[in-house]
């Protein structure tokens, strides 16, 4: 990392959107912490941030869990000294009629969706 390379961090990086956003920047010079819940899900962008010489970082990080994503960003600050971009892209959706749905269903839905606080 040079000291005028810019950091990024994009949350959901395992597939989709975050998938792509953390490839778009990495591909633009960032150097980028692709995030996700479970590590084994980020091979794929893993080996091809390799394949293609990308500055980019996979970390474990579940944003329905603060000391996680605590622990996530001082260990990218302590690291990159900085984060100046930041894509809070995890979510998904329950699909159906609401009153289908669970408690824990809803529950683990707006865990996800509701935008982490950062320290």
């Amino acid at each position: 990392m040079t000291s005028s390379q810019r950091v990024a961090v994009v949350t959901g990086s395992s597939s989709g959107n975050g998938y792509e956003t953390s490839l778009t920047l990495a591909r633009n010079g960032f150097l980028t912490y692709a995030t996700m819940r479970s590590l084994n899900k980020g091979e794929n962008i893993k080996s091809l941030a390799q394949k293609e010489k990308l500055p980019l970082k996979t970390v474990q990080l579940d944003v329905t869990d603060g000391i996680a994503v605590k622990n996530a960003i001082q260990s990218i600050t302590a690291e990159a000294n900085r984060i100046d971009v930041l894509v809070n892209n995890a979510g998904y959706a329950v699909v159906g009629a609401f009153e289908d749905c669970c408690m824990e269903e809803i529950k683990a839905q707006y865990e996800t969706n509701r935008r982490p606080s950062f320290p």
